[in-house]
């Protein structure tokens, strides 16, 4: 019997999931653990293998479709194998010359007539999303997806050639499609403008810190913190840290270190405000922000606390790495109690940084930079930096919050403070 092939669950919070890219064609040999085709979630992009051994028989979703969970998306099996479905495959993934969709546009009958026979309009959530929000008629759409499914090709075809708009719905499109708008209500402005669709990671940034900002009522609390021990403490561990692992350390990684001891004399700070109470966390996972080509992941430090400064300079990197090549694996992105974010690579003096929800607490980085500093009665030349902790304060007492920034401080000062 052919072997099933589903959108797996690749995360807690997975509902669904988007086929970016098949990495086979129907009638393709493959083994078991070959990757089939790449999938993006709410999270991160990742290859899906084969759970069987066999030929590719039928591939069941098309390419930048939305598929729910466990759904079949493909079925591996013997050559000529019969597959009990009644769904049609899809054409094996390849490049052709895009023809219009075929609209009917009279009234007594549309080109698929389901409604009259009393079937449900086939199309993916995805493609009625989009249809709602554009105005179009299902009913008037002609699907090119399995068994006549309508995918989101399919209502953006349809909408660029705007013949059928529904009566019902007279809002604007929320501009999926590249739309050029052109501005006349202001002087000396007449040129067009270009509204870019939202990549499937903006939108889900966007929606995660519009969340957190409505969720959890902000406080910061800034504070600058001398560095010259710091910048001491990297420069006697660059050629140890080099030595041993063949990569350099960064300020990042002291800091996550000096971090995760802090967060263990603070646990309110490393723990998670819900709905039905305070969830104390045993481990310190430390997450790191890392800036893409089209936003930012978080890439995690499990169990920080516990480890020396020399693994913790190999699982970054190794993170970092991945996070660019859109490799991590879901759990190396979740399970995080604290997120630390750095942006004195691009000399940023302050910033305040938005809670990784559900921490309860973020702390931003400044620049390490030289500055007049009064030490005692004298004005010296100093490196220092700025610290800013965002902190929840439904959980996080601002005296609570303010004796952890000192803790930080003066491990940051004193980074002897770590061994003791």
């Amino acid at each position: 019997m052919a072997e099933k092939i589903i959108m797996p669950k690749l995360g807690l919070t997975m509902e669904e999931g988007v086929i970016n890219k098949w990495l086979v064609k129907e009638g393709d040999q493959v083994e078991k653990g070959d990757a089939l085709f790449e999938v993006a979630t709410d999270k991160v992009n990742m290859e899906v293998e084969s759970t069987a051994n066999g030929v590719v028989l039928k591939i069941m979703a098309a390419e930048g479709e939305t598929i729910p969970i466990t759904q079949t998306v493909a079925y591996v099996g013997k050559p000529g194998e019969v597959i009990e479905e009644k769904e049609e495959s899809v054409p094996a993934p390849q490049k052709t010359e895009e023809k219009p969709v075929s609209v009917q546009i009279e009234e007594k009958k549309a080109t698929i007539d389901l409604e009259t026979a009393g079937e449900r309009i086939k199309a993916s959530p995805l493609a009625r999303r989009l249809a709602s929000e554009y105005g179009l008629d299902l009913s008037k759409i002609q699907g090119t997806g399995p068994g006549g499914r309508i995918v989101k090709e399919d209502i953006e075809k349809a909408y660029q050639q705007k013949e059928i708009i529904a009566p019902q719905k007279e809002e604007k499109p929320k501009a999926e499609p590249v739309v050029m708008v052109k501005e006349t209500l202001i002087p000396g402005e007449g040129l067009p403008k270009e509204v870019i669709p939202l990549t499937r990671m903006r939108k889900i940034i966007a929606e995660r810190m519009h969340s957190s900002m409505q969720n959890k009522p902000h406080f910061y609390l800034q504070m600058e913190v001398l560095a010259d021990e710091l910048v001491k403490l990297r420069g006697r561990m660059l050629p140890l840290i080099e030595k041993t692992t063949g990569l350099r350390i960064s300020y990042n990684d002291i800091l996550i270190k000096i971090v995760a001891q802090s967060l263990e004399k603070f646990p309110t700070i490393n723990a998670y405000f819900l709905d039905n109470g305070i969830q104390m966390n045993p481990a310190v996972n430390i997450g790191v922000a890392v800036a893409l080509e089209d936003g930012l992941i978080v890439p995690v430090v499990k169990n920080a606390n516990l480890k020396g400064l020399s693994q913790i300079v190999v699982e970054t990197n190794d993170l970092s790495k991945r996070a660019r090549e859109s490799k991590l694996l879901p759990e190396e992105i979740t399970g995080g109690t604290f997120t630390i974010s750095n942006l004195g690579m691009y000399g940023v003096d302050s910033f305040n940084a938005i809670i990784n929800a559900p921490e309860s607490a973020i702390l931003a980085c400044g620049a390490i930079k030289k500055r007049p500093y009064f030490d005692g009665e004298n004005i010296v030349v100093a490196s220092l930096m700025n610290l800013t902790l965002s902190g929840d304060h439904q959980i996080v007492d601002g005296a609570v919050a303010a004796q952890f920034m000192q803790y930080l401080k003066n491990l940051i000062e004193e980074p002897l403070g770590l061994i003791v």
